[in-house]
């Protein structure tokens, strides 16, 4: 009786301590988010173009995102032009702007806004056709802080061609990525899940050895 009362405790305490372990690795992903919240505005300047302006900026105006993803600056649309019209664009400046407000839930008030420029080429002909081509200007002045971390924008490569509505909806997306060098919120890091599940299998396994011997000797005794 006494054997079984022993082995029925120690699975008790093993099952006890297997939720302890699950609970620490979700308390720590809980405890970690990586969220970043900014917007963008941009406009196309009316220089260059021969016919009707079709091409319009749309801006995002409050977004969520992880910074390590590729992120979203808006996109361009083409409407549609009559039948036999056609607008050309000759190097047709276009200027966006990109701000982020806030990391985790923090404001980030020390940022001015990051401005990326750029130029519109090729035509667009009637609704079906449109050679445009996007081209980005390096990025003169891309860095701005991330919650203590120097970061940098910058735009992913985009040779895509403008599309009017009858394909794709006439939206071409632009996208840029962030590199950041440092660690934003530089506080003292969260244990990973499996150490904390290490140190608290070593703490209960010493506990467990200590309660089986014990056990023993009471019942040689």
């Amino acid at each position: 009786m006494r054997k079984s009362q022993g082995w029925t405790g120690l699975r008790t305490a093993v099952v006890a301590l297997g939720l302890l372990a699950s609970q620490a690795g979700g308390l720590e992903a809980a405890a970690i988010s990586n969220v970043l919240t900014y917007g963008t505005a941009g406009a196309i300047d009316n220089s260059g173009i021969t016919g009707a302006n079709v091409i319009s900026y749309v801006p995002i105006a409050s977004a969520s995102i992880d910074p390590t993803s590729n992120i979203p600056l808006g996109s361009f649309q083409v409407a549609a032009l009559s039948a036999g019209q056609t607008t050309s664009y000759n190097n047709t400046p276009f200027s966006l702007t990109f701000l982020p407000s806030s990391l985790d839930g923090s404001p980030l008030t020390v940022n001015s806004p990051v401005t990326v420029t750029g130029t519109l080429t090729g035509q667009v002909t009637g609704s079906y056709q449109s050679s445009v081509q996007v081209h980005f200007n390096p990025v003169v002045d891309g860095s701005f802080q991330l919650a203590g971390a120097s970061s940098t924008l910058s735009m992913l490569s985009n040779d895509q061609k403008l599309l009017v509505p009858s394909s794709a909806g006439g939206t071409t997306t632009l996208e840029g990525i962030i590199t950041t060098v440092g660690n934003p919120n530089p506080e003292a890091p969260v244990p990973e899940p499996s150490t904390i599940a290490l140190f608290l299998s070593t703490v209960c396994g010493l506990g467990l050895r200590k309660y089986v011997l014990s056990r023993r000797q009471r019942a040689v005794a």
